[in-house]
C-alpha cells in the first residue's frame, strides 16, 4: 500500500486524535462512572469499534469503576475474564488475535493504564483483520491515559471537594466550638464576678478578710476587706512592717514569736491579737493560716484569713460579765438553775450555786436521780417523786417544797420551780427550772409569825376592859331575858309567846358572846399564816366589832366609807385583821393625847385598779412629824414614849408578805392617814 492510500488513514487518526484531545475538558466535573461510561462511549463510536470495556482504578483504595460497550465476542469476554483472573495485573498491552472460530472470530487488544495497570485497564476488540493496528494502539492509549487521567482528576477534584467540605464544616465547627467556648468564658467570667461580689459581700458581713504572704519575698496579698479590717488605702501595697506596726504594742513581740516558729516549723498559723488603730479604739482579730509550700522551689507561702472578732470579744466579755453577776445575785439569794432530761435520768447542767445548794461537788458534774433523791430527807423523797412524775405525765410546772440533808447531817429547807420544755412529737425532753434555799427565810418567816402573834397578845391585853364590856353585854343581856322568862312561865296562866321571845333573845346574846370570844380566841391563837380569798370589808367590819368599846370609852367617833363590789384577795384572815387592829389602836392612842378638837376616825377602802385593794386609816389627832413619815414602819423606831417600835414594823412585813405596800401621809389640815394596798388574787398568783 503506498503513500496515496496512507494519507486518509492517517487523516483519520489526525482527527480521531484531535477528537480525543478535547473529551479531557468535557468530563471536568464529571463523576467516576460518568467518566468511564464516557470513555467507553468514545472508544466505540469514535474508533468503531466492535466492544469496549473500561476499568478505572481509584488510587486512593476506593472501589473500582467498570463499564462495558458495544457487542462482545463470547470468546473474548471469557478469554479476558480468565486472564484478569489468573493474570491479575497486566504490566504492558497484550494483543489477541482470532479469538474463538468461524464467523465469530475476532481480534482483541488490553492496555495497562499506569503501571502494573494500577490506574486500571481499557480492552477493545474488533472484527477488523488488521486490528489493532499502530494507529489504533496509540489512539487506544490516548484515550486511555485521558480517561485516567481525567478519573484521577475527578478523584482529586471530589478529594479536594470534600477536603473542602471537611474544611467548611471544621470551620463551623471551630465556629461554633469558638463561639460556645466564648458564651462559656462570658459565661464563666460572669459567674467569677458574681462568685467575687459574693465573697466581697460575705467577707464585709463577717468581717473576714483573706490574705496571702510570700515569705521569700515578703509580699502580701489581701482582699478589700482585709484593708478595711486594718483601716488602710487598698492603693498602697500592704507590707508586714505595717502589719506589726498596727500590731498592738503589748502583743506584737508575741505576734513576732508566733509567726517566725510557724515560718521555720513550716506549720500553720491559728492566733489572736489586738491592734491598735489610729484614732485609739483597740480590735481584735484571729487569724487562720495554712503553711503552703510552692511546687519545685520550696519557697514557703501563708494563704489564709483575718477575721474581726471584736463584736465577739465585746459580747463574750458582757455575757462574762452577765454570767458573773447571775452567779453572784444567784449566790446572795440562795438560787440557783438547772436542767434535766427525765429520759435519761440526768440532769444536763447545775449552776454553781445549786451545787451549794445541795452541797455536791462541781468538779463532779450534777449527779443523776438516784444520787440526787438519796440526799433528799426520807420524809419528803416519796412525795417529792411523785410531784415530779406528776409534771412529767401531765407535761406542767410543778412548784414544790422538800427538805434535803447533806452529808453532815445538816437538813436544808429548799423550794424548786420547774418548766416543762417539749420536742416536737410534743413529749417532754427537758425540765428547765430554779432551786432556792428557804431555809433562812422559812426561820425568818417563823420568827416573824411568833413575833405577830407576841403583838396580837400584847394588842388583846390593851383591849381587855373593851373585850370584858363586849362579853359581859350579851351575858348581862341572857340574864335577864332569862329572869323575865321565868316570870311568864310563873303567871297564871304561863304566856309561852312572851317565853319563847325571851328564850330567843337568849340565844341571839349567846351567840353574840360566843362571837366575841371565838373572834379573840382567831386573834391570840399561833396558827401558820393561810391564804383564803377574803372580802376586805368583812374582815374590817369583825376587828371594828372588837374595838367598839374601847372606841366609846375614849370618845372616838368612828366612821367608815367601804366601796361595794371590791375584788376579792387572798391572804391570811387573822394577820391582816392584826394589822387593822394595830392601825385603829394606834389612831385612838394618838388621838387620846391630845385635847384639841374632835376625835375621829375615818376607815375608808376603795378599788385601785391594778394595784389591787386601797385601805385607810385616816384620823384628826396631832399628826406626825416630816422625819418620821420615812421611818414610821422600821423596827424598833417609834414616836410614843413607852414604846418599842414593833407594831408598825410587824405590819409592813405582814403587808408585804401578801404582794402589798404600806405608807404613812399627812392627813389635812391634820393627823395622820396610814394606809397600805393589796393587790387582787391574779396579781398574787403571777408573783
Amino acid at each position: 500500500m503506498g503513500p496515496e492510500a496512507d494519507a486518509p488513514r492517517l487523516r483519520r487518526a489526525l482527527r480521531d486524535l484531535v477528537a480525543l484531545s478535547t473529551v479531557p475538558a468535557v468530563w471536568v466535573g464529571r463523576e467516576p462512572p460518568a467518566i468511564a461510561a464516557g470513555l467507553a462511549d468514545v472508544l466505540v463510536n469514535s474508533l468503531h469499534l466492535d466492544f469496549a470495556f473500561v476499568r478505572l482504578c481509584d488510587p486512593n483504595g476506593g472501589a473500582a469503576v467498570e463499564i462495558a460497550r458495544g457487542s462482545a465476542w463470547p470468546a473474548f469476554l471469557e478469554w479476558l475474564q480468565y486472564h484478569l483472573a489468573v493474570n491479575g495485573r497486566l504490566s504492558r498491552s497484550e494483543i489477541v488475535r482470532d479469538i474463538g472460530g468461524g464467523a465469530q472470530r475476532c481480534r482483541g487488544i488490553v492496555i495497562p493504564v499506569g503501571i502494573n495497570a494500577e490506574g486500571g485497564l481499557v480492552a477493545a476488540a474488533c472484527n477488523h483483520t488488521d486490528f489493532p493496528t499502530e494507529i489504533d494502539q496509540l489512539l487506544l492509549s490516548v484515550a486511555a491515559n485521558h480517561g485516567a487521567t481525567a478519573f484521577r482528576t475527578a478523584r482529586l477534584v471530589d478529594d479536594h471537594r470534600r477536603a473542602e467540605e471537611a474544611i467548611r464544616v471544621s470551620e463551623q465547627q471551630l465556629r461554633k466550638a469558638r463561639d460556645e467556648l466564648e458564651t462559656k468564658v462570658a459565661e464563666r467570667t460572669a459567674e467569677l464576678q458574681r462568685s467575687e461580689a459574693y465573697l466581697a459581700e460575705a467577707q464585709r458581713l463577717s468581717h473576714t478578710g483573706s490574705l496571702g504572704w510570700d515569705v521569700s519575698s515578703g509580699k502580701l496579698y489581701w482582699s478589700e476587706e482585709t484593708f478595711r479590717i486594718f483601716e488602710c488605702d487598698p492603693a498602697d501595697q500592704p507590707t508586714v512592717e505595717f502589719v506589726l506596726q498596727r500590731t498592738h504594742p503589748d502583743d506584737r513581740t508575741w505576734v513576732l514569736q508566733t509567726v517566725d516558729r510557724a515560718v521555720q516549723e513550716r506549720k500553720d498559723l491559728d492566733f489572736e491579737h489586738r491592734l491598735l488603730m489610729p484614732d485609739g479604739s483597740i480590735k481584735y482579730v484571729k487569724v487562720v493560716s495554712l503553711a503552703w509550700k510552692e511546687d519545685g522551689s520550696g519557697s514557703l507561702q501563708f494563704v489564709g484569713a483575718i477575721t474581726d472578732i471584736t463584736e465577739r470579744k465585746h459580747a463574750e466579755e458582757v455575757l462574762r460579765r452577765s454570767e458573773a453577776y447571775l452567779s453572784e445575785a444567784q449566790r446572795l439569794s440562795h438560787t440557783g438553775s438547772w436542767a434535766c432530761m427525765p429520759a435519761t435520768g440526768r440532769h444536763t447542767y447545775w449552776s454553781e450555786e445549786a451545787f451549794r445548794i445541795y452541797g455536791f461537788d462541781p468538779a463532779g458534774g450534777p449527779p443523776r436521780f438516784e444520787e440526787f433523791e438519796r440526799r433528799i430527807h426520807a420524809d419528803d423523797r416519796t412525795r417529792t417523786r411523785e410531784d415530779f412524775r406528776t409534771a412529767i405525765r401531765e407535761k406542767v410546772d410543778f412548784d414544790h417544797g422538800y427538805r434535803i440533808v447533806h452529808p453532815g447531817g445538816e437538813i436544808r429547807e429548799i423550794h424548786v420551780i420547774g418548766h416543762p420544755v417539749l420536742g416536737p412529737s410534743g413529749d417532754v425532753v427537758e425540765f428547765v427550772g430554779t432551786v432556792m434555799d428557804v431555809t433562812e427565810r422559812r426561820r425568818a418567816e417563823e420568827e416573824r409569825q411568833a413575833l405577830a402573834h407576841a403583838n396580837r397578845i400584847t394588842t388583846m391585853g390593851q383591849l381587855t376592859a373593851s373585850i370584858a364590856h363586849e362579853v359581859n353585854q350579851p351575858i348581862a343581856a341572857v340574864v335577864t331575858n332569862a329572869q323575865a322568862a321565868l316570870r311568864w312561865l310563873n303567871m297564871q296562866p304561863p304566856d309561852p309567846v312572851e317565853v319563847r321571845q325571851a328564850l330567843d333573845r337568849i340565844v341571839s346574846n349567846g351567840r353574840r358572846a360566843g362571837d366575841v370570844i371565838g373572834r379573840i380566841r382567831a386573834l391570840v391563837r399561833k396558827a401558820p399564816p393561810r391564804k383564803d380569798k377574803l372580802d376586805i370589808n368583812d374582815t374590817i367590819r369583825e376587828v371594828i366589832a372588837l374595838t367598839r368599846s374601847e372606841l366609846h370609852r375614849t370618845g372616838t367617833l368612828l366612821q367608815t366609807q367601804l366601796a361595794d363590789g371590791l375584788p376579792l384577795v387572798p391572804g391570811d384572815r387573822i394577820e391582816l385583821q392584826q394589822v387593822m387592829l394595830n392601825l385603829i389602836l394606834n389612831a385612838v392612842e394618838a388621838m387620846s393625847g391630845s385635847d384639841e378638837g374632835s376625835r375621829e376616825l375615818l376607815i375608808s377602802t376603795e378599788d385601785d385598779g391594778a394595784n389591787g385593794v386601797h385601805i385607810a386609816v385616816r384620823d384628826w389627832g396631832p399628826g406626825l412629824k416630816p422625819e418620821a413619815l420615812d421611818r414610821l414602819f422600821d423596827a424598833f423606831y417609834t414616836t410614843k414614849p413607852g414604846g418599842m417600835g414593833m407594831g408598825l414594823s410587824i405590819c409592813r412585813s405582814i403587808i408585804e408578805a401578801h404582794g402589798g405596800r404600806v405608807w404613812a401621809t399627812t392627813n389635812v389640815p391634820k393627823g395622820a392617814i396610814l394606809q397600805f394596798t393589796l393587790p387582787p388574787e391574779a396579781a398574787t398568783s403571777s408573783q
